[in-house]
């Protein structure tokens, strides 16, 4: 049977989009189980620019997104098949198709929904091939169980690669019975290699594993769910889309360029024109494509303000975080040579989930805990000192951990509460501007900076337009005026520019 596709648009008229629709339901409604919500998606591509092999498997493709991925399929098919023989051998299982792929079809109507995009794959096709994909997971959370590794843990981590859970607690069905409590047995594997692999402290306590989409979903609630907080909505914005209020230096400017481009002969001066404005008004949004928040590094505060990193106490997570009579208290994290993708994942899931999850409960407290991280890592010496402190931890060497947090860009989204973070940011950074030094320092650069900007312009703008107006008169007067009229209406603000 084919996997029916309602989410393609119709092609032949509305009717087999109609038909498709009602199937669709149907079968939805038949499985006993509740819908879920989107939980494995696609990584944008924004996120990939920055580091593709963080977000693509690199030796094991689960799911349809990268099972049938041609270098992933040929190095890896054949250890899938044994891996699948180790666990169903002992259980004296000769069939995957009746006991296991035959279960999983049942419930694919609903499994489907797991995903931002309707994967592509027959159902025949799509139930062997989570069944292969899942006892292979299964495989290799005994292993790291029994053995301390697994073929590679970062892969088994990434989102993209993520088996829904719908689908393991139907392979535990299968394999121990209709009565086999599922939850237990997978949320043992789930916390042992989370655990491991987890640069946070996760929560003692025992998170509703009933609401868990996967292992990576298992990690992230274990990791923010460690304390009860008060929720914040989350807005996000794109580049560009707060609007600026412009400098009328810059608005004379633009009126200069549009003018210009009305006179003939005047072409040749455009291109000066606009370098000149992109020199003098490009963000600094724009002059990187990593961002990071607004906040010194911790050598910077220790040095210049006095203020000291001390490790949060007792087992405390990221939501332990404050500024109090000159010190700032961070919990700990260890990284290690997978981290990164870890990091850079859960990231990833928790922007998504935000995105995208209409029933709530997500926010950004994870994506703010790396932005923070990002703004105070500069270099090596403030990774020592924070490792000094127990703050940072693991075998990853200073160097790494500094392009680590100078390679992950910054967030667009924002809460529209106060949260510890940004309250910490506040604070550090109220205190490091009140230093004198600091304080003179910034107002010389103030002023320096107009200064040069001020100057660059009036220069600039001088040259091209006496430029302008002798191509003009080279090739024939103002008939009609443009030029006089557009002279006329900024010669007051000119003039202010230049007393």
């Amino acid at each position: 049977m084919a996997t029916i596709k309602p989410f393609v648009a119709p092609t032949s008229g509305d009717q087999p989009w109609v038909d498709q629709i009602r199937q669709t339901l149907k079968t939805q409604l038949s499985v006993a189980i509740d819908t879920p919500s989107v939980s494995i998606f696609s990584v944008p591509k924004i996120l990939k620019e920055e580091k593709l092999e963080a977000y693509e498997p690199q030796l094991i493709g689960l799911g349809p997104k990268h099972h049938f991925q041609t270098e992933l399929y040929e190095r890896m098919q054949q250890n899938k098949l044994t891996a699948v023989k180790r666990v169903l051998k002992p259980l004296q299982i000769p069939d995957i198709e009746d006991q296991i792929a035959d279960k999983i079809k049942q419930v694919l109507p609903v499994v489907s929904a797991c995903y931002d995009r309707y994967p592509e794959v027959e159902d025949e096709a799509l139930a062997w091939l989570f069944a292969i994909d899942g006892l292979l997971l299964l495989d290799q959370l005994t292993a790291y169980i029994d053995y301390g590794l697994a073929i590679d843990e970062k892969d088994l981590i990434m989102l993209e690669n993520q088996i829904p859970l719908i689908v393991l607690k139907e392979i535990h069905k299968a394999i121990c019975g209709e009565n086999a409590d599922g939850e237990d047995f997978w949320e043992s594997k789930f916390r042992y290699f989370c655990k491991s692999n987890s640069p946070f402290l996760l929560s003692k306590e025992n998170i509703e594993f009933n609401r868990v989409n996967h292992l990576l979903d298992y990690m992230y609630q274990s990791i923010v769910n460690n304390e009860k907080s008060s929720s914040m909505s989350v807005s996000f914005r794109k580049p560009g889309s707060v609007p600026d209020v412009k400098p009328a230096t810059e608005e004379l400017l633009e009126a200069v360029i549009q003018a210009a481009g009305l006179i003939p002969g005047a072409k040749p001066f455009l291109g000066i024109l606009e370098s000149i404005e992109k020199l003098l008004y490009e963000s600094n949004d724009d002059k990187t494509s990593i961002q990071e928040i607004r906040v010194p590094s911790v050598s910077e505060l220790r040095d210049i303000a006095g203020v000291n990193f001390r490790l949060s106490p007792g087992d405390e997570g990221i939501r332990n975080v404050g500024y109090i009579d000159g010190l700032c208290y961070l919990p700990v994290i260890t990284l290690n040579f997978d981290s990164e993708v870890i990091l850079r994942n859960l990231v990833a899931y928790e922007k998504l989930m935000t995105k995208n999850s209409y029933m709530g409960g997500f926010g950004l407290e994870l994506t703010e805990y790396v932005d923070f991280m990002c703004g105070i890592i500069d270099n090596a010496k403030d990774v020592k000192l924070l490792r000094e402190e127990k703050i940072i931890q693991g075998n990853l060497r200073d160097e790494e951990i500094v392009a680590l947090f100078n390679g992950i860009g910054r967030s667009l989204g924002n809460m529209s509460g106060e949260s510890n973070f940004r309250k910490t940011v506040a604070e550090l950074n109220k205190v490091y501007d009140s230093v004198p030094s600091v304080r003179f320092k910034n107002e010389v650069d103030k002023q320096v900076r107009a200064s040069a900007k001020a100057l660059t312009f009036l220069v600039s703008i001088s040259g091209t337009l006496v430029l302008v107006r002798e191509a003009v008169s080279k090739i024939s007067p103002d008939p009609s005026g443009m030029l006089g009229q557009f002279l006329s209406e900024h010669v007051g603000v000119f003039s202010s520019l230049i007393q």
